[in-house]
């Protein structure tokens, strides 16, 4: 069963996966040497659009990604992905 870590921040709180071969990291950092600070301020700073084919948004800066969903509308924010582009 998937581990998660949870991040609140503000009204929200931020979901954030185990990585399923390093269970003791997350996703994120395990494979984009991303930390739950910088999904957040991707987040936070980036342009949302919303990615009909994969049912995601993605949120981006100049030079970083964020690919996340609500699972609960204006509340809980799951982070699938946070990297550089």
């Amino acid at each position: 069963m998937p581990k998660y870590a949870r991040f609140d921040y503000e009204n929200y709180t931020f979901v954030f996966k185990f990585d399923d071969d390093s269970p003791d990291l997350l996703h994120i950092w395990a494979r984009h040497l991303k930390t739950e600070a910088d999904a957040l301020r991707i987040w936070l700073e980036g342009t949302d659009k919303w990615n009909a084919k994969y049912q995601r948004y993605e949120t981006y800066t100049d030079s970083e990604g964020v690919y996340w969903i609500w699972l609960k509308p204006d509340k809980v924010v799951m982070i699938i992905s946070c990297f550089d582009i």
